[in-house]
């Protein structure tokens, strides 16, 4: 089956005329598989806003599927753009838990998509301890990602070990 979907992925790019300088295929589990991909022409795939490469990795999928008649889930890394995004947003979610552990104030993030947002309230989950948490409000466009304490400034003595998880998920974007 990775031959075959190395095969779609080469003819789907040489039909585009995007020059792949290497390919590495991985199945991660049964039917699920990372694509990296290397090449000069990223910034076609990618832009804008990682929408074009969204839009590539669905119909690989769509293609990857109906040529095996089998269900593929892929998840398609060019120039390890993904990976760099991934950390850059966690950075930026790093910086403003530490705003909101100084000032103790509640900070309102800028607009997220459902994925995003679920990344950043794993993240917290996993990195911080129980007085930081995140929530999210309003609806459809409107939605927005806040970083939180909970209750009262603790002292060094009332540090909680205990976590609660909370994810919030908007069908709009499912």
């Amino acid at each position: 089956m990775q031959t075959e979907i190395e095969n779609i992925i080469k003819s789907f790019f040489e039909k585009l005329q995007v020059h792949i300088e290497s390919l590495e295929i991985n199945e991660d589990e049964a039917n699920i598989f990372s694509i990296k991909i290397k090449t000069d022409d990223s910034g076609i795939l990618i832009w804008p806003h990682w929408k074009n490469l969204e839009a590539i990795q669905w119909l690989l999928k769509l293609m990857a599927s109906k040529q095996t008649d089998s269900k593929i889930k892929l998840h398609l890394e060019v120039n390890d753009y993904m990976e760099s995004k991934d950390q850059r947003l966690f950075s930026f979610i790093k910086s403003k838990i530490e705003q909101v552990e100084s000032s103790w104030k509640d900070v309102k993030l800028p607009f997220y998509w459902a994925y995003d947002r679920k990344k950043i309230h794993s993240f917290v989950w996993d990195h911080w301890n129980s007085d930081i948490s995140t929530k999210s409000e309003w609806e459809w466009k409107e939605r927005r990602l806040f970083i939180c304490t909970k209750g009262t400034k603790p002292t060094p003595q009332s540090k909680s070990v205990a976590k609660k998880l909370t994810i919030d998920i908007d069908w709009e974007d499912i």
